[in-house]
């Protein structure tokens, strides 16, 4: 990445300093108004979280990603581009998320497919029309390293999977053939196109055009905003600092693995044991 220059670098300090400030505010306002107790899914009858168990995990995970350092410097696969079409299209997938937000709350069982038309299908269409007669993009490298990532993956696993902190399973599955359709759907939707289309693509071109904090926190509070279907409209305030408390900061942690590491395989492997709930059922929670 070419190293950024006084004039870019006072804006990137500003975009990092307003983006920390959202997720400072967030917590601020629920400690402050006795929210202390957020719910990371719309499921019915789902458990409630701590602000603890929603933070602690992925900021240790942070910490041991930044201690240990990939095996070999971390691919930028889009650098090669001009900027102006990186920033067509950066600003293209902006757009999709923000409908997206909008869209969420009204789209009920149509969520998967409204999803795969909004973060899949039309930035596909974009980028083919925006590239014209230009080179094809290609965001996600081959990984450079697996082992890496390791303690970061396991010490998430650990605090937010297995001890303590770890959300007790309370809402009613349905019957077994719609769980696992429901859970095959999850996966593809959610935990596969979600990684793609808020970090290969987005995080990575923002990352390009503004520097890796600017890109990691924007992304993050956009991804955070998809979840507009978790809040209520009689406790908007309350829901909007919860999507950031949790589905904001999950994402500051996974856009901190992809552009520390540049391993897709991790941070989907992250987000599939976050959303299958299957996996508490194997845990006995």
């Amino acid at each position: 990445m070419t190293p950024p220059t006084s004039s870019t670098t006072a804006p990137r300090l500003a975009f990092t300093g307003a983006g920390l400030a959202v997720f400072a505010a967030a917590y601020v306002w629920l400690v402050a108004t006795g929210h202390t107790s957020i719910t990371g899914s719309a499921d019915p009858g789902a458990s409630s979280m701590s602000l603890w168990a929603a933070v602690l995990p992925p900021l240790a995970a942070l910490a041991l990603a930044r201690l240990v350092p990939p095996r070999a410097e971390p691919p930028q696969p889009l650098a090669g581009l001009p900027a102006s079409r990186l920033r067509r299209e950066a600003w293209t997938l902006v757009a999709a998320a923000l409908v997206m937000a909008c869209l969420a709350p009204f789209a009920g069982l149509l969520y998967p497919v409204v999803k795969v038309v909004v973060l899949l299908a039309v930035p596909l269409l974009a980028f083919r029309l925006l590239r014209a007669d230009g080179p094809r993009a290609r965001a996600i490298p081959a990984p450079v390293t697996w082992l890496a990532p390791l303690p970061a993956v396991v010490a998430w696993f650990l605090l937010s999977q297995v001890g303590p902190l770890a959300v007790p399973l309370t809402q009613e599955l349905p019957d077994p053939v719609v769980l696992v359709v429901g859970s095959l759907i999850t996966l593809l939707t959610a935990s596969v196109l979600e990684e793609v289309f808020y970090r290969a693509w987005l995080q990575t071109r923002l990352e390009v055009l503004y520097g890796r904090w600017p890109a990691i926190l924007g992304s993050s509070l956009l991804f955070a905003v998809m979840h507009t279907s978790h809040v209520r409209p009689d406790a908007l305030l309350p829901g909007l600092a919860g999507i950031v408390a949790f589905q904001g900061v999950f994402g500051l942690m996974l856009g901190y693995l992809w552009s520390r590491y540049r391993n897709i395989w991790v941070i989907i492997l992250i987000h599939v044991i976050t959303n299958l709930v299957l996996v508490p059922l194997l845990l006995g929670r």
